[in-house]
């Protein structure tokens, strides 16, 4: 029924209907929030208001003088019906007000003042703990303008004078709605309270940063408990392996957590914890990342168009951040499994100003094996981490952060000769990461983080020998002989960041970071002592030439800009500056970068990028798993800082409820990557390394597909990436100048992910890998030779991987095998594949959540190559046979977790 207001309508007829407006507005409330699918084409306002009363019931009150500038077009599906007028009104200066079973339809006020606006901003937070919530949607109705919350909870949007509607919406929690009138700057801080009917897992999450409708590229958020139910080695659920998964992410060897992504090696990814750079980020020689699940809150990856306010890598920036601790109630998690036991705890020191967290990880192979060595013999391998956190709020406008992380993997080995002697040595390498925090708002626009850290990164190894027997007079003499051996890299770092958001169009970051490094390729002493009684007759330290401290300055500044240019084009424009100077060389550049989405329909959307990045550190590596002996290294005046160009293009289809289609294709050139040359490794020493490696190019390509369930009791994905990846020297140099393929150029990989909710108390996880084998460069044919000594005695003939025996005589002739080898990376490895599944079974108890995990991994036993090497027959000793060598066969593990 429609009500037209005339000139002459009756006074009793209007008090009739205020009269019943009243009685049936409690009745009818309710259904504002009923939810309609409804499709409109090129609809007229009487067309759309029959189809709502048709569907709901309500009525519609309105004046002659009430019209539409534009037809109404609408597609909804499971709509709330505010939601659906919003849409519908959205480009229109016409409110509406629901008053019992009618709907008020009425002009837009116009401000009083034409052009006012006003800011509101504040911190969004947990309601039962106060942590901040990272990447909050934050949506204005009927502007239909929009932001998010920073890395630190903090949001800022700049509205109109008037009728104001706030929706605030995170991942697994409630909405918030909040309407006001808007008429002065709003400090406007939201608790949300989480949503127990919202456990389902979202892979890539909706945020102006990541997921379909970001203006960024490639970046992709991964949920914690996405995170935790991942199957793993042992049950071990960790980060990087669940970065994996993601398209365009490869493992380096099977099981292990390094991190090749789009045809980079691990030394391009930045990883940063709490916005300080890790560079060593494995334990258990690369099997298991540094990274305890329960202490980290949010991790993103960016691997197409990375943002201005990055640098210092080619591949990929993964940005960890971790939990800042409940500042209202104690709780913690305590969970014990085969390889390792973990405990959290957090809470207020004091309560909703001061907070604290703490994580602690040791594994436990060591304690276990030490009742079955034997007396003479003694081994053992260890490795902790230690995360804590203090959270300090001064006011809205201030808060103070404390980060400490300590992780180390320990080995030692201890035994007693034949006769009075005594050998052992022990292995030692981890992190000590310190930073500090402080964030301010200087204004409701305007908001600063200030960072400064220290970082140390540290491998040492100290073996010894001890001697002890009687000389023939029966005296005792003992000699000793000790070896230190340590090497590392320490950054001390500061780092200002600023948010700016003049309006809701243009939220615009900038900043600047100094880092004071200091390497340490190799620090190398020795001890011989000699002592016949009490008689001292040897005491001497020796130094190798190679000790030396490399020390570095780099500067960076940036600025970028997310753009909204319409409802359909949005824009990302950045420019990143660095400066690094080392050994009085200094090497600078100027980084655009550009990315831009377009909105080609309601489910169809289109994304371009270009970015440019350089890189001033390199990892010197010779082994196929990350090793301690792995030394950072700087540029120098021979070695060049390394450069890529990278274009993106890209398109996403939301169209089928609780599904995302995604299609992302790449090509990056890359300038002065290193290779070693012919003949020529690398293992724990830099002595000379510039003159053993070569500067080339290299090319990487691809095209990734995702198709992913969002919502549902079943949630998970399917990915399929195909990509080539290859490196160029100059002629005559390694290769001869030809392309070969890059060591883990892998044309196909498959990853299939699925997380099922039987019930509140069993929920399984399941994730298949494929992946075609990478390359390695193996001898063809072995032929004996024999030449004449080049006086040096070194060995050095070149060519791929020969080897000798050397006579002792200075001159006389070498006998020794010779390999060829037709070009380098001959030989591609056989593909692998691997099921892992876990199921948790969940008990809530009195006092918190119980849960027992049970895991297989590579559950049907797929003998996957771990390593490959030559052998050789009997009938055919000059003829290699290659043969695999598998580490990671069916591992079953289970997991005990008490939450409390």
């Amino acid at each position: 029924m429609n009500i037209i207001f005339q000139d002459r309508f009756p006074i009793r007829a209007i008090v009739l209907i205020g009269v019943a407006l009243l009685i049936t507005t409690q009745i009818y409330a309710q259904n504002a929030e009923a939810r309609l699918s409804l499709t409109l084409r090129n609809a007229t306002l009487k067309e759309f208001v029959k189809r709502i009363e048709n569907s709901t019931g309500y009525s519609f009150i309105y004046s002659e003088e009430i019209t539409i500038k534009h037809k109404i077009n609408l597609q909804v599906k499971d709509k709330p019906l505010r939601e659906i007028l919003d849409l519908a009104f959205k480009n229109e200066q016409i409110s509406y007000q629901f008053t019992g079973r009618h709907i008020l339809l009425q002009k837009k006020k116009e401000s009083k003042t034409v052009g006012r606006k006003f800011t509101i901003s504040g911190y969004v937070t947990d309601g039962t703990s106060s942590e901040t919530l990272i990447g909050t949607n934050i949506i204005e109705s009927h502007q239909n303008q929009g932001t998010t919350t920073n890395p630190y909870g903090f949001y800022s949007i700049t509205l109109p004078e008037g009728e104001t509607e706030l929706r605030f919406s995170y991942l697994d929690y409630a909405t918030e709605a909040h309407r006001f009138t808007l008429s002065q700057d709003t400090l406007l801080n939201i608790r949300m309270q989480g949503n127990t009917q919202l456990q389902e897992v979202v892979i890539v999450s909706d945020k102006t940063e990541t997921g379909t409708i970001a203006t960024q590229m490639g970046s992709i958020e991964i949920p914690m408990t996405q995170i935790k139910n991942t199957p793993s080695i042992l049950g071990e659920a960790d980060v990087m392996k669940a970065i994996q998964l993601m398209p365009g992410v490869q493992a380096g060897v099977d099981g292990s957590a390094g991190l090749y992504i789009r045809g980079g090696s691990p030394d391009q990814n930045l990883i940063l914890l709490d916005g300080t750079p890790v560079y060593n980020v494995d334990h258990m020689f690369g099997f298991f990342s540094v990274f305890t699940p329960e202490a980290v809150k949010k991790v993103t990856l960016f691997k197409s168009s990375f943002p201005a306010r990055f640098g210092g890598r080619l591949s990929s920036v993964i940005d960890v951040r971790t939990n800042d601790g409940d500042m209202q109630k104690y709780h913690g998690t305590l969970s014990i499994g085969l390889l390792t036991s973990k405990i959290n705890l957090e809470g207020p020191i004091v309560k909703g100003k001061t907070s604290f967290n703490i994580s602690a990880r040791r594994s436990y192979v060591d304690l276990i094996a030490k009742p079955f060595m034997p007396n003479d013999e003694e081994y053992g391998y260890y490795f902790y981490d230690i995360n804590a956190k203090i959270n300090h709020k001064f006011s809205d406008r201030s808060r103070i952060y404390l980060s400490v992380y300590n992780g180390k993997d320990h080995f030692a080995a201890n035994y007693d000769g034949d006769t009075d002697s005594k050998n052992g040595s022990t292995m030692n390498w981890g992190n000590t990461i310190v930073s500090t925090r402080w964030n301010y708002i200087f204004n409701n626009r305007l908001f600063s983080n200030t960072t400064v850290s220290y970082n140390n990164y540290l491998f040492d190894v100290n073996s010894y020998n001890n001697n002890k027997y009687a000389n023939s007079m029966g005296t005792s003499i003992i000699n000793r002989y000790s070896a230190d051996y340590r090497s590392g890299i320490n950054d001390w770092s500061y780092q200002i960041d600023f948010d700016y958001n003049p309006s809701p169009a243009h939220h615009i970051k900038f900043g600047t970071g100094y880092i004071y490094h200091r390497f340490r390729p190799e620090v190398m002493t020795s001890k011989i002592s000699e002592k016949t009684g009490d008689k001292v007759d040897r005491d001497t330290t020796y130094h190798s030439i190679a000790n030396s401290r490399i020390y570095g300055h780099e500067l960076s500044a940036y600025l970028e800009d997310n753009i909204k240019v319409n409802d359909r084009l949005r824009l990302n424009l950045g420019l990143h500056f660095s400066l690094f100077q080392v050994q009085k060389q200094s090497y600078s550049s100027l980084q655009p970068r550009v990315s831009a989405r377009y909105q080609l329909g309601k489910d169809v959307t289109l994304k371009a990028s270009y970015t440019q990045m350089s890189q001033y550190v390199h990892l010197l590596s010779s082994m196929p798993i990350a090793m301690p002996t792995d030394l950072w290294v700087p540029v120098t005046k021979k070695i060049k800082p390394m450069r890529s160009h990278q274009y993106s293009l890209g398109g996403y289809y939301t169209g089928i409820k609780g599904w995302e289609f995604s299609v992302e294709g790449y090509y990056k050139d890359m300038y002065n990557v290193l290779e070693y040359k012919e003949g020529v490794s690398f293992f724990g020493s830099s002595s000379g390394w510039e003159n053993k490696v070569e500067m080339g190019k290299g090319r990487s390509a691809g095209i990734e597909f995702m198709a992913q369930k969002t919502f549902g009791k079943t949630t998970g994905w399917l990915s399929y990436t195909l990509s080539k990846s290859d490196r160029q020297f100059a002629k005559g140099g390694i290769n001869n100048g030809e392309r070969f393929p890059y060591k883990y150029d892998r044309r196909h990989n498959i990853n299939l992910t699925i997380n099922h909710k039987f019930s509140e108390r069993i929920d399984i996880g399941a994730s298949w890998v494929f992946y075609t084998g990478g390359t390695s460069t193996i001898p063809e044919e072995k032929t004996a030779v024999i030449r004449p000594n080049d006086g040096t005695n070194n060995g050095s003939w070149g060519g791929y991987g020969h080897e000798g025996v050397f006579d002792s005589a200075m001159t006389s002739p070498t006998i020794g095998e010779a390999s060829y080898v037709e070009h380098r990376n001959n030989y591609r490895l056989p593909s692998s594949h691997r099921l892992n599944v876990g199921i948790n079974f969940n008990k809530r108890t009195k006092h918190g959540m119980r849960t027992w995990n049970i895991s297989l991994y590579n559950a049907y036993n797929a003998m996957n190559p771990t390593f490959i090497y030559r052998s050789t027959s009997k009938n055919a000793p000059y003829k290699p046979v290659i043969k695999k060598y598998t580490i990671l066969p069916l591992i079953p593990s289970f997991t005990y977790t008490y939450k409390f």
